[in-house]
């Protein structure tokens, strides 16, 4: 029976929150990713992990990762992967995106790159592989510049577009329409996604951060002075400041996305992930400019009592025009999004006002972590699973996985920083380890300590299964035995009774 989710844009800021609320609603997910300048993908991964791990207190389970690229045929990924995504894949939730608001460039770079040729190659190996369910994340934004009501039954209008973002998030919309799934497939439109609502917290800095961000950067020019005023921001970017905007918070969107996903009887239709309540742009401006005076009155930046020179305020409200330039149809009055599927999908689900309280908050927020820069060092994980699979002077042989039966097969699931998913087979002198196989066999969990412990000496398996941490579940065949592998894999010598 096919187990796994295929999660697409895992590193982004709304796929981090997907992926922990889909593995936390017990599904099993498979993630592709590409990996960065200084990590491989199951490290960037892990990474992402291991930060929930101690938001939640609690070791969580890992992801497959596959390291693939999707504006590559076939995402790139090897045979071997793509033999196991048609075993095992029985779903996919594509929330890689190209956030690029570029508008007019050629249709070989972002935002048609990722949005329209990636969707393009993503559902074609879906078709190929057979995974019969698909759920796409789009944007409300796909509305382009209509105005009044939106329905989330509509999708092409012959409307026009703000920028090249919502045009092609219209098209990859109408590729997955066209691809022809066995199964209708699901669409999510949330609206503009902003930090977490209880936290704060968010990867990315644009869109809502964008003129926080270009103000900030002007402070140091300001020769002590208060930023530019709300009346210049919107006279800036050609609003009236009665504008209002659809704002909601990304762990709200993903737990909405994350509950109709793993309930099948909801699949099938379009989502519109909006507030009840709007933003005025006018707020938006206040609240940005009230959360740079107090960070740099804080720091002792600004001289509150310092006269504003009219021509620097001038030169400065060009210099952000010119730099938000590409963001001026971002900040038009949006519509009236309807959103009756979702009302009635997740009524229990209601999103967080965003109210000035909150707005304060994602500032402040931003301009303490100075916009994301510089990056965090990621740290390697004390114990990584893997690496221990094949060491140089093991017995171990990692091979042939796709060639193994099923019944001889033990579902190896690990928790924790350098944990992931596998499957061992224990037939023969050596046990060989590969891509998880759900099967007949045993279903062994624990974590990543555990099995540091074990490596270690500190700890056997039948010590950690006898005290809960190590759990042998389902399938057939005496549990010790599996307990037994487990304890030879990483101690290397048998369980003395």
């Amino acid at each position: 029976m096919k187990e796994f989710t295929l999660l697409t844009g895992a590193t982004g800021l709304l796929g981090q929150y997907l992926l922990r609320d889909l593995l936390a609603r017990g599904l099993r997910v498979a993630v592709v990713a590409r990996p960065s300048k200084t990590l491989d993908a199951r490290s960037r991964v892990d990474a992402i992990m291991s930060r929930w791990d101690r938001i939640e207190g609690r070791y969580l389970s890992r992801p497959v990762v596959l390291t693939g690229d999707l504006s590559s045929p076939g995402l790139g990924i090897s045979r071997e992967e793509r033999i196991w995504l048609e075993k095992n894949c029985r779903a996919v939730v594509h929330n890689a995106a190209s956030l690029s608001f570029t508008t007019g460039g050629p249709r070989t770079e972002e935002p048609w790159l990722g949005n329209v040729g990636g969707t393009t190659n993503l559902t074609s190996l879906a078709r190929e592989l057979d995974i019969p369910r698909f759920h796409h994340v789009s944007t409300a934004y796909t509305c382009g510049l209509r105005t009044g009501t939106v329905y989330e039954t509509e999708g092409n209008r012959g409307q026009k577009f703000g920028n090249d973002y919502e045009e092609s998030k219209l098209e990859a919309e109408n590729i997955v329409r066209d691809a022809g799934f066995s199964e209708s497939p699901t669409f999510f439109r949330p609206a503009i996604i902003v930090g977490d609502s209880r936290t704060s917290y968010t990867s990315t800095y644009h869109g809502f951060y964008t003129p926080l961000r270009v103000m900030a950067s002007f402070m140091p020019m300001m020769q002590g002075m208060p930023p530019i005023p709300e009346s210049m921001w919107m006279m800036a970017l050609g609003l009236q400041g009665n504008e209002s905007k659809n704002l909601v918070p990304v762990d709200w969107v993903s737990k909405v996305i994350a509950h109709i996903v793993s309930k099948d009887y909801w699949h099938g239709r379009t989502y519109h992930l909006t507030p009840a309540n709007r933003v005025l742009v006018q707020e938006i401006a206040a609240v940005t400019k009230q959360a740079i005076i107090a960070q740099y009155a804080k720091e002792k930046r600004i001289r509150k009592t310092q006269p504003q020179s009219s021509q620097v305020l001038e030169s400065l409200a060009n210099e952000f025009r010119q730099q938000m330039e590409t963001y001026s149809a971002y900040w038009r009055d949006d519509p009236d999004f309807d959103a009756s599927n979702t009302l009635e999908a997740a009524s229990e689900l209601l999103c967080p006002n965003v109210d000035t309280a909150m707005l304060r908050r994602l500032c402040e927020f931003a301009l303490r972590e100075n916009f994301g820069w510089p990056r965090p060092i990621m740290q390697a994980p004390e114990f990584d699973v893997a690496t221990k699979f094949a060491p140089a002077d093991a017995a171990l042989k990692v091979s042939g996985w796709t060639e193994q039966k099923d019944e001889c097969c033990i579902d190896f699931e690990v928790s924790g920083p350098g944990g992931g998913n596998w499957s061992v087979w224990a037939e023969g002198r050596e046990p060989r380890v590969g891509f998880p196989q759900p099967g007949k066999g045993p279903h062994v969990r624990t974590s990543s300590q555990a099995l540091m412990q074990i490596s270690r000496g500190r700890l056997t398996a039948k010590k950690a299964f006898q005290t809960g941490q190590l759990i042998v579940s389902k399938g057939e065949g005496d549990p010790y035995e599996a307990v037994q592998v487990i304890h030879k894999m990483f101690f290397q010598q048998e369980i003395v009774s």
